[in-house]
Formats: structure tokens, sequence, C-alpha cells
């Protein structure tokens, strides 16, 4: 019997008038940026991306506070809109906070115990087979210490989050039980890192990478159960606040912990593209196939410069893309 992995996507339509008054009640004027929250039209082709390299998917849901895309077909029954109030307590809501709403993801009606957390701006760009992201019944990934370094207030919370794994796992004790796990030859030079963090007794980090990330439905219960104090008082917060949040990442550095993977390898899997990057880099990741996926980051461009982008974007992912997809009206 096929294995059923589901897809799991956050969205926000940041330009409809009814989320806009709503968002301005708990984000301070200074932070509310409708550049941070435009539409690019690519979402689309994040769907027409699914159907063509990875038709394997189960289902997919998005995760919304009362909207919907407007080009989505509702009829196709493997897509459901799944909003806010279905999976947050209503006293945490609203919530304009992505790691409040991604560390509820667990909560969907009827979520397979295997599924991938993805973003609206992650795309396939190369086949991918189940065994890419779920392999012996284990998500596949990789555990690569990296010593974190703060550049932004918000890795504050990556470090909360690497306290409650410290707290609860021994590091020298997972290396004991997980050797070739934490020894992959599959992680090329990147295994170094971790080689290198031997000295310190405790974990000093995980590196990742911006794509989809595969879960067990399983750990997010976990983390619950061990932490649910903390998460709820995390999920409170209806922005993201540096300083008390509680990362969706603790998720993955759990499962990570637990040794529930089975590792992979890094190289080529996927590429962190910012819009504004040279359009030549972008159009050579996006036209080849050496990577398995890519993510197009909205680097919040000034409107001139968005309304050419946009334009030289779309036709790209059109022309990558051209095949309008079952999931659209």
């Amino acid at each position: 019997m096929k294995e059923k992995i589901d897809i799991v996507f956050t969205w926000v339509d940041g330009s409809d008038p009814n989320w806009q008054k709503k968002a301005r009640k708990y984000m301070p004027e200074k932070d509310f940026d409708n550049q941070r929250f435009r539409d690019w039209g690519t979402f689309k082709y994040v769907f027409r991306s699914i159907e063509k390299y990875a038709p394997w998917v189960h289902h997919i849901y998005i995760i919304t506070d009362n909207q919907c895309p407007n080009w989505l077909d509702l009829s196709n029954p493997k897509v459901s809109i799944v909003d806010h109030k279905e999976i947050i307590d209503e006293e945490y809501l609203p919530t304009f906070n992505s790691n409040v709403i991604q560390i509820n993801a667990h909560k969907i009606p009827g979520l397979s115990e295997k599924f991938i957390i993805f973003n609206d701006d992650m795309f396939f760009n190369a086949p991918v087979k189940e065994t890419d992201f779920f392999k012996n019944g284990l998500p596949c990934d990789f555990l690569v210490e990296n010593a974190l370094t703060a550049t932004i207030p918000w890795f504050k919370s990556l470090f909360g989050a690497m306290l409650f794994v410290n707290q609860k796992f021994d590091k020298h004790k997972f290396i004991k039980e997980n050797f070739s796990k934490y020894f992959s030859i599959k992680y090329g030079l990147q295994g170094l890192r971790s080689f290198l963090s031997l000295p310190y007794s405790n974990f000093t980090g995980f590196m990742s990478t911006h794509w989809g990330q595969p879960f067990l439905k399983s750990t997010f219960k976990n983390v619950w159960d061990d932490f649910g104090e903390e998460l709820e008082k995390s999920s409170y917060n209806h922005v993201r606040d540096s300083d008390t949040d509680i990362p969706d990442y603790l998720m993955r550095y759990y499962q990570l912990a637990m040794g529930k993977f089975t590792p992979v390898r890094i190289k080529n899997r996927s590429k962190y593209l910012s819009i504004s990057d040279e359009f030549k880099i972008i159009k050579d990741v996006i036209t080849k196939e050496k990577y398995l996926g890519f993510c197009l980051n909205d680097d919040l461009l000034d409107d001139d410069q968005y309304e050419k982008i946009k334009k030289r974007t779309i036709d790209l992912l059109e022309s990558k893309f051209p095949e309008k997809s079952n999931f659209e009206k």
C-alpha cells in the first residue's frame, strides 16, 4: 500500500482589506508594511510544480485566516482550506504569528502521520520521489551541528528552541545511539561542522535549509506533551516576539534529537533565492533541474522594482510551468 504523504502550506492574502483591518489592531504601524504581505501571484505555480514533479502527494492543506486563493478550485478532492480556528484555540486568535500557526499544524483534521510543511514561496524544481522525503518510515533530514550566531532579534527564539532540546536530550547519548546519523557521509563536507562541535557537551544548534520540511505528526504531539505549558504561553503572541516566541523550528530540532530521521544528501537538495538576485542566477536555477527545489524569497523591493521584477518572475515561472494544474479553476 502506498504511503500517504500530505503537504501543508501557510498562506495569507495581505492585500485583503478585511485582513489588514484586523492586523492593524495588533501590529504596530511601523511594523505594518504592505510590501511584507504583497501577493506576487506565484502560489498557483507552486501547485503546478507539485502536479508536475510530485504527483504522489496524497493531500494538500492550506492554513489561512478566513481566506482562499481566488484561483483555487476547491472541488478538487486533493486540496482543503483549513481556517485558523480549526486548529488554534479561540483564546489565541486572531494570530499573525507564523510560529503559532505552524506549531499547531498537527491538529489539522485528517492530516496524515507523514506530512511536509512548505511555505508559499517554495517550489519543486525536478522530479521527486516519496523517498526523497520519507524513507524507512522516517523523515529524510540531516543533523549537522552549527554554532548559532545572532544577527537579527529573531535568532533569540532559535536559542530558546535549543534550550528546550538540551534540557530534554543528552548529546553524547545521542551520538552513541545514532553514530551513523551523526557522522553520515551523505552530509559531505558539511559534516565537519558536527566534528568541530564534538568538544561541546550540548547541541550547539542545527544547520537548516529553506525548503519543504518533512515531519511525523507524532513528533508534534511529543513536543506538546513535553512543553505544552510553554507552547501555550507562546501562543498568546498575536505577532512575532523574538523574546518569548517558540519557533516552529523546535519541532524539527526535537525530531532530530530523537533520532527520528533518515540521513539525506544535502548537496543540490534545494536552493535559496531572493527575488532581487541577479536574474541570470534565478533563471539558471529554475530552467535547469540541478536542484530538487528552490525558495524564491521576497526581499522587500520598492514598488518600482516590484512591478518590473514581478513581471519577469511570472514570465519565467510560466515558461517553466505552462500547463494549468487541476487545482486551478
